[in-house]
């Protein structure tokens, strides 16, 4: 079943505590956004949003229901406050999903997320953050330093020149 159809967007605006967010594997056949600052948004089941439809985070945390699939028509980020897109159980990888194109996100860190379903995650910002047990990311690889110290020994590196 498909609830909702059209453009009007639905934002989440809380902006303390944990609000839950059931969707009883109904299709949000419209944009949602999460947008409140030190809000928390626990799925407590699959987010399915239709084929076309953005799911965009503006301020807060989506936790994103640990061993289940979400679905999206594209991911997005805006603004230069840092989000967090975690899984409802630590050390446990939610699922999120996008069936093509780029999905480019600034300002957002990420834990126990596995991305996939043909589109490219991009979190090459310098701006995101890696938190750990992730998979179908692509994080910017860190800087190594590099310096010479003294007796020609290369920092970071681990060899002589």
């Amino acid at each position: 079943m498909v609830v909702g159809s059209g453009a009007e967007i639905i934002a989440m605006r809380a902006t303390s505590g944990t609000k839950t967010i059931t969707s009883a594997a109904q299709t949000m056949d419209f944009p949602l956004t999460i947008n409140g600052l030190g809000g928390t948004f626990a799925c407590s089941d699959a987010l399915t949003l239709g084929s076309t439809r953005a799911l965009t985070m503006t301020n807060g945390t989506l936790q994103l229901a640990a061993g289940t699939t979400s679905t999206v028509g594209s991911f997005v980020t805006t603004g230069t406050t840092l989000k967090y897109l975690q899984s409802t159980t630590p050390g446990t990888q939610a699922t999120i999903s996008d069936a093509s194109g780029t999905d480019t996100v600034t300002y957002l860190s990420v834990q126990d997320s596995n991305a996939t379903g043909g589109a490219t995650w991009d979190a090459t910002s310098t701006t995101n953050v890696n938190a750990g047990n992730n998979a179908g990311w692509v994080f910017r690889m860190p800087d190594f330093g590099g310096g010479v110290g003294s007796g020609g020994t290369c920092f970071g590196f681990g060899f002589r020149i």
